[in-house]
C-alpha cells in the first residue's frame, strides 16, 4: 500500500493539476471569481458548492477559480468530471482515478482514498454532481471529516446538503434594465460582451454597431443572460443573420444547435440542456 501512495506522491509533485487549458476568456464574472476564491481560503470554506440553472456557467466559473488557486495548494488542484457517470457508487473511483490512487485489495475505495488524502493539502473540483448527489455528499462528508487539509469546490444544480457546505448561486450574466438601452449601455453588458466575443470566433470581421447592438441585446435578453445559450446563438452566425437568429428564438429555442463536436451531449443545444434537467427531475421523483 505504501508503495502505491509513494508513487502517487512522486507523480503529483511534478504534475500540480489536471485542469484543462482555457481556450476562451471568462466574461462578466470578475466579482464571482474573487469572492469564491476568498471563500475557499477561509477557515470555514472547506466546501463551496456552485449552484444554478443549466447553462449558467457553473463549470467555467469553477475552472477559473481553480486555476487561480493552483499555487495555493501544496498538493495541487484536481478536477473530477462526473457527468459521464450514472452510478453514485462510482464517485470514489472517479476521484481516485483523477488523483492516481490505486485500488487496494479487499479495501473499499473510499477508505483507500481517505488514507491517501489525510496528509495532503489539495483542492478537489467535483464537476456536475446533480445526478450523483448522494454519492458526492457521502464522499464529501467522509473526506472532509477525516482529511483536515483538503477543500472541495463543487458544481451542481442542487446543493449536496451536508454540514459546513457554503452555497454560491451562480446568476445569469447581467443584462441592462433599460428597455431601449444606448450603445454605451449595451457595450457594458457582460451578456452582450460574451455574444460579441464568441461571434468574432466565427466571423472575424464582426463588430458591435449602433445598428446591430439592439438586436444582440434582444437576443441576450431572450436567452435570459444564460452563457451557454448566448454562445450557441453566436455560433449560429455561421449560417444566419442576427435578425434571423432573433426571429427563430422567438419561434423556438431548439434552433440553437451547438457547434462543438467535443462538447458534452447535454451542452450541444439548449434543448439538450432542458432534457438533461428533466431527466434529473424524473430521477428525483422516481427515487432512482
Amino acid at each position: 500500500m505504501a508503495a502505491g501512495f509513494g508513487r502517487m506522491s512522486r507523480v503529483r509533485r511534478h504534475q500540480h493539476h489536471n485542469l484543462p487549458a482555457h481556450r476562451t476568456r471568462l466574461i462578466g464574472r470578475e466579482h464571482e471569481v474573487e469572492a469564491i476564491r476568498q471563500a475557499l481560503l477561509r477557515s470555514d470554506g472547506r466546501l463551496v458548492t456552485l449552484t444554478g440553472a443549466g447553462g449558467c456557467g457553473k463549470t467555467r466559473l469553477a475552472l477559473r477559480v481553480a486555476a487561480d488557486l493552483v499555487d495555493g495548494f501544496v498538493d495541487g488542484v484536481w478536477l473530477v468530471e462526473l457527468a459521464p457517470l450514472a452510478d453514485p457508487a462510482l464517485v470514489p473511483e472517479a476521484v481516485a482515478t483523477a488523483l492516481g490512487v490505486r485500488e487496494q485489495p479487499a479495501k473499499p475505495m473510499l477508505d483507500t482514498l481517505v488514507t491517501s488524502l489525510k496528509s495532503r493539502r489539495l483542492l478537489l473540483v467535483l464537476d456536475n454532481c446533480e445526478h450523483l448527489v448522494d454519492g458526492c455528499a457521502h464522499l464529501a462528508d467522509v473526506g472532509l471529516g477525516r482529511c483536515a487539509s483538503i477543500r472541495l469546490l463543487v458544481t451542481s444544480r442542487q446543493p449536496l446538503g451536508i454540514e459546513g457546505e457554503m452555497i454560491w448561486r451562480v446568476p445569469p450574466l447581467a443584462l441592462t434594465d433599460v428597455l431601449s438601452p444606448s450603445l454605451d449601455e449595451l457595450v457594458r453588458s457582460p451578456a452582450v460582451q460574451l455574444f460579441v466575443e464568441r461571434a468574432l470566433a466565427v466571423q472575424p470581421a464582426f463588430e458591435l454597431t449602433g445598428q446591430n447592438a439592439p438586436i444582440i441585446g434582444k437576443i441576450c435578453r431572450r436567452l435570459d443572460g444564460l452563457p451557454l445559450g448566448i454562445e450557441l446563438a453566436a455560433a449560429r452566425l455561421r449560417a444566419l443573420g442576427l435578425e434571423q437568429i432573433l426571429e427563430r428564438l422567438d419561434a423556438s429555442i431548439g434552433m440553437l444547435m451547438g457547434s462543438s463536436r467535443t462538447a458534452p451531449d447535454r451542452q450541444r443545444t439548449m434543448q439538450a440542456t432542458l432534457d438533461w434537467s428533466h431527466t434529473l427531475l424524473r430521477r428525483c421523483v422516481q427515487g432512482t
